[in-house]
């Protein structure tokens, strides 16, 4: 079973260019000719808004898949809270560690985006139960 996309890949190609003014492409485009494959992700996430005048959450969708159209991978830093979480779960941590970089980017990612600490723990659990079901345990 293919699993959907999440977080900034998940929004469809109108969104992006209603929002930004361009498409995923364009921005590759114009992205390469700034060599950001050379950029830190905060770096370029900097550049598209101080360039580009995009808002910050914007500058970061824009980044992310820029990164994964071109094949980028980025070291994960686990907040703390999602790796006190997975302690007991040890299957469900092997499953996130398994997942490619850009997809547990875009679970941290859309983790973030929580509201308050309620919703991030809801969030959380979320994630824990999603990595079960695909390991098959509990």
């Amino acid at each position: 079973m293919h699993e959907q996309p999440r977080g900034p890949l998940a929004i469809p190609e109108e969104v992006i260019q209603f929002e930004t003014g361009r498409t995923t492409a364009d921005w590759c485009v114009l992205l390469d000719a700034s060599e950001a494959v050379t950029f830190s992700h905060a770096q370029l996430i900097e550049h598209l808004e101080r360039i580009y005048g995009l808002e910050t959450r914007w500058a970061s969708t824009v980044a992310v898949r820029y990164e994964a159209a071109r094949g980028i991978e980025r070291e994960v830093a686990v907040p703390a809270d999602l790796v006190a979480a997975m302690i007991f779960k040890s299957a469900a941590r092997r499953r996130f560690e398994q997942l490619p970089r850009a997809e547990q980017h875009n679970l941290l990612l859309w983790l973030d985006e929580a509201a308050d600490s309620r919703e991030r723990q809801a969030r959380i659990a979320e994630i824990l139960a999603h990595l079960s079901e695909a390991t098959g345990s509990q």
